[in-house]
């Protein structure tokens, strides 16, 4: 226990003597005695009794411990709460940090997180005296704050509160600690740091405090809301890189529920503010759930796509916004040298790969004949089928092994005579070991149905086999082949499918930026069913998708992240980038010939464009999925982080923040302590009197007559 007026010590303990003065000074005065009969004699003998001889002296104890605690009380007596100001401090030096989050955006009690920590923070520095220096950081994704210095004008640091606007991304508070040790190394005095947050656990689960000096008071203020319920949008996923005109686009939403309460809700997908889809998602309390909501994008180009949950307390999180785009239809090239293309495996792989009538679908299937294989007829292309292929000479070879080198596709049925002759010389081109199979013999059944080959084992973690991931497997068991190559593996590349006698059904390997998919089958009518299937087509065309070897453009980014993009630089000359409130965009630039690299930092949410005669560039951006689960860390815990020496503590929102500088007043217990020795006072007079006036009733007295 301290006191704050010590200095009046010496000038009121001379006021505890007062009693015992008091004391002296009526034992000098003369006594007035009354002569009396015998009778009062005798009484006023019996009246001297142990507590009537002491009076004076009780009476002057209780009179001397009154004044005792009114002095005490007049010296402000306080408890120490976390330490106090050390003597001779002209000044203290307050750190103010405040969590600037998402998750403080959450309006559970009608005023955000952060409105409240921006009044709390307000008072601590109105508990300031005109000598301390204050300064404020927010702890976001980097740190950020009001003074370079440690600063006394607590007027420009109110400002700095009023102007925080909300935050968007997540907090970092390692990294604020590590620049709150650099502003505290420059001034040698004790200070104190007030965290300002609703302690999310993914936010102050890891968080290290010892950057920090040991010295320094840290009060940690709890501003979150007592509700925490949240539903929100993590995620959108695409499976591929970009689609075609008139595909469907299937998207992967996952939502999270975090509330005690199921949820189903429906989510819209809205594409360019004009086309929406809707599903309905449902998901248990505490758990996230994925639900695939296909949509139509349109016409080629780039779409704007927002995928929306209904409002609620943090309305960042229910809004995801991701770039869709769409390219003009592809052309396929079909190779074969089937002497009756229109039937059997080129027509089954045309219809596969366009199923639509007047060639509708998004890819043109184009055949020609191994000889018409050329530079020219490849520059247009990315991806080529192989089926019924005669003997490929070497220049065909290294033509296609040059294709695959540059990014495009190929996936060759083995269904030829001369295929064993065919990979020998691919291999060749491509370089030696590289196959992953090596045919044998090409086995061709008499009688399909009795001598049916099945697949058994399947890589199914591949992509180009994720149509047949869980439960859609049993498709597989549905298929029968008749006519294949005994083969065996290599170890090169990978395979992906197995007959049952354990030949390789199935292989992919890399060569460059390409893709080349053995299927050691054919999709003729006689030499399988795999055209019979309704899986067939879809199939074919998951495989021409999964061919594609561009690096996709980032259709959706999350706040803070670096955004880059390779545009020309005509575009940006008269047509700035704008952000989502549509203020140009601050661009880091690097020349690379006709082309120009691009990076910025956005700090909006929405969708960052460059638009000249069209839409040209399109980023999403979105919150980070971690900020919208708002459970708080067990808060008994957090002081486990605080390394030796630093000490922590939870302080009340409502708390007086003086009370923690000074201490706690105590000097009304003092008062209350000194009245209740003035009522023992006034009790022992009542008794004495009494005694006085009862003789009957005193002790000694009754004794006395019965003598």
């Amino acid at each position: 226990m301290s006191f704050l007026n010590l200095s009046l010590l010496w000038g009121l303990v001379p006021l505890v003597g007062l009693p015992l003065v008091v004391h002296l000074l009526n034992k000098r005065f003369p006594r007035l005695f009354y002569f009396s009969n015998v009778k009062n004699i005798r009484e006023t003998i019996a009246q001297r009794s142990w507590l009537f001889r002491w009076r004076h002296w009780i009476l002057m104890a209780l009179r001397t411990l009154f004044l005792l605690l009114v002095l005490i009380a007049f010296l402000k007596p306080v408890l120490e709460k976390f330490g106090l100001v050390s003597p001779g401090q002209d000044s203290r030096q307050v750190l103010l940090m405040l969590d600037h989050s998402l998750s403080m955006e959450y309006k559970g009690e009608l005023v955000s997180c952060r409105q409240r920590a921006i009044q709390e923070a307000e008072k601590v520095i109105d508990s300031l005296s005109a000598n301390d220096v204050v300064n404020v950081m927010l702890a976001g994704r980097a740190p950020s704050s009001c003074f370079v210095e440690f600063s006394p004008d607590h007027a420009e640091a109110k400002r700095f509160l009023s102007r925080t606007q909300p935050g968007l991304t997540k907090a970092d508070f390692t990294q604020a600690n590590a620049a709150a040790a650099r502003l505290l190394s420059r001034i040698n005095r004790r200070s104190e740091i007030y965290y300002f947050s609703d302690f999310q656990r993914k936010s102050w689960a890891h968080v290290d405090f010892s950057s920090l000096p040991p010295q320094t008071r840290l009060f940690f203020v709890d501003v979150a809301t007592r509700a925490k319920d949240n539903r929100a949008i993590l995620e959108v996923a695409l499976d591929q890189s970009h689609f075609l005109a008139g595909d469907t686009v299937p998207l992967e939403i996952t939502v999270g529920n975090f509330s005690d309460q199921p949820m189903k809700e429906r989510i819209t997908a809205v594409i360019d503010q004009r086309v929406s889809f809707e599903k309905e998602v449902s998901a248990p309390p505490w758990s996230t759930a994925q639900v695939i909501l296909p949509v139509l994008p349109g016409a080629p180009g780039l779409h704007l796509c927002e995928v929306h949950l209904p409002p609620d307390d943090l309305d960042a999180d229910n809004r995801f916004c991701l770039a869709l785009p769409v390219l003009e239809k592809e052309e396929i090239l079909i190779v074969s040298d089937d002497p009756k293309p229109s039937q059997d495996a080129v027509f089954y792989l045309k219809s596969a790969l366009n199923p639509y009538v007047n060639q509708q679908g998004s890819l043109l299937p184009r055949h020609l004949t191994s000889a018409e294989l050329s530079s020219g007829q490849l520059a247009a292309a990315k991806k080529i089928f192989l089926t019924r292929t005669g003997l490929l000479n070497d220049a065909a070879a290294a033509l296609l092994a040059k294709f695959l080198f540059s990014g495009g596709g190929i996936v060759y049925f083995l269904d030829g005579d001369q295929d064993a002759a065919n990979l020998e010389r691919l291999e060749k081109a491509i370089g030696p070991g590289t196959m992953p199979i090596k045919l044998g013999t090409r086995r061709v059944a008499d009688n399909g149905a009795a001598s049916a080959q099945q697949i058994t084992q399947g890589d199914f973690k591949s992509k180009y086999l994720r149509l047949f991931r869980g439960s859609r497997r049993q498709d597989l068991a549905l298929l029968e082949f008749y006519d294949f190559y005994r083969a065996s593996s290599t170890g090169a590349g990978n395979v992906l499918l197995t007959y049952a006698d354990e030949t390789p059904a199935m292989a992919v390997l890399g060569h460059g930026l390409g893709t080349l998919i053995l299927m050691n089958c054919s999709v003729g009518e006689f030499s399988s069913n795999l055209a019979r299937q309704r899986m067939f087509p879809a199939w074919i065309q998951d495989l021409v998708k999964q061919l594609t070897s561009e690096e996709p453009t980032p259709t959706a980014s999350v706040v803070g992240e670096t955004l880059q993009a390779e545009v020309w630089r005509s575009e940006l000359k008269d047509h700035p980038f704008k952000s989502p409130s549509g203020r140009d965009v601050e661009l880091k630039r690097e020349l690379l010939g006709e082309r120009c690299a691009i990076s910025f930092v956005p700090e909006e949410l929405g969708f960052y464009t460059l638009r000249n005669d069209r839409l040209r560039y399109a980023f999403g951006v979105n919150p980070p999925p971690e900020e919208s689960d708002l459970r708080p860390v067990d808060k008994s815990l957090l002081p486990d982080l605080l390394k030796d020496g630093q000490q922590g503590r939870f302080v009340s929102g409502a708390e007086d923040y003086q009370n923690l500088i000074r201490g706690k007043p105590v000097f009304h217990y003092w008062i209350f302590a000194g009245l209740v020795l003035l009522t023992v006072e006034l009790v022992l007079q009542w008794i004495i009197n009494h005694s006085s006036l009862n003789p009957k009733s005193n002790p000694h007295n009754s004794e006395k007559k019965s003598a």
